[in-house]
């Protein structure tokens, strides 16, 4: 996969919120699409062994759920522990992995918020952004606004309000568990925000591509701190 606005990284809380500032005007909050053929699944795990950071995209046909590709990355986390930020931290090691896909989806789903955002402009839209295609914010907390309750049955929903302005919503995803938080993130509304990740359910709390793509991400994350070596050494090296 090829990128055609690429992105200069930075360190700096202060740069990134400027930057973050900068794109938040470039969020397109109406669909190209309304259904789409191949879904990607984003998600990244923490190594607690050092700073490593672990990125995997699978991609989906819809609706076969077919497993068609996954892809994976790692690399180390620079940037500082900043709420809203989280782009900065986790955003060079996904764009690592992305650069590896070989079969591009119509849209992507994150592990992360869209516009339901306290600046309007989550992961999952400035990803969008800077790919320049439909998003998807996927999450199990609720960065900000509030959420009105959801109903018991799967596929039931309830609005997320950020003040007057509805950002997402809150879906019952699986009977019995607390409800997912979706929004959109770039190139997408509410409403196709939802139904895609509703007709991406098959039984468990999450989408069926997010959910592959948050086991692998895992496995890759245990594998590595199980083998961990610690730094090297006079004695080891």
């Amino acid at each position: 996969m090829k990128f055609s606005r690429p992105h200069i990284w930075t360190d700096d809380v202060r740069e990134a919120e400027r930057i973050q500032d900068k794109y938040r005007s470039e969020v397109i909050t109406k669909p190209e699409k309304t259904s789409f053929r191949l879904v990607g699944g984003v998600d990244v795990a923490y190594s607690k062994k050092d700073n490593s950071a672990f990125a995997v995209v699978v991609v989906m046909k819809v609706p076969e759920m077919e497993l068609i590709e996954r892809v994976r990355s790692q690399g180390e986390v620079t940037f500082p522990f900043a709420p809203g930020l989280f782009f900065f931290r986790e955003g060079p090691t996904i764009f690592k992995a992305l650069s590896r896909l070989k079969f591009v989806p119509d849209c992507f789903i994150f592990d992360g918020h869209g516009i339901d955002h306290p600046k309007g402009i989550g992961m999952a839209s400035q990803m969008g952004i800077l790919l320049e295609m439909p998003t998807i914010g996927c999450t199990k907390k609720l960065l900000c606004g509030t959420a009105e309750p959801v109903d018991s049955s799967v596929g039931d929903s309830a609005p997320i309000y950020n003040g007057n302005v509805e950002v997402g919503r809150a879906i019952r995803s699986r009977e019995g568990v607390k409800p997912l938080y979706v929004s959109p993130g770039h190139k997408m509304d509410v409403e196709t925000a939802v139904k895609t990740v509703i007709d991406l359910l098959r039984g468990y709390r999450l989408p069926e591509p997010l959910r592959l793509a948050h086991i692998m991400v895992n496995k890759f994350r245990r594998n590595y701190d199980n083998n961990f070596q610690g730094p090297a050494t006079m004695n080891n090296r």
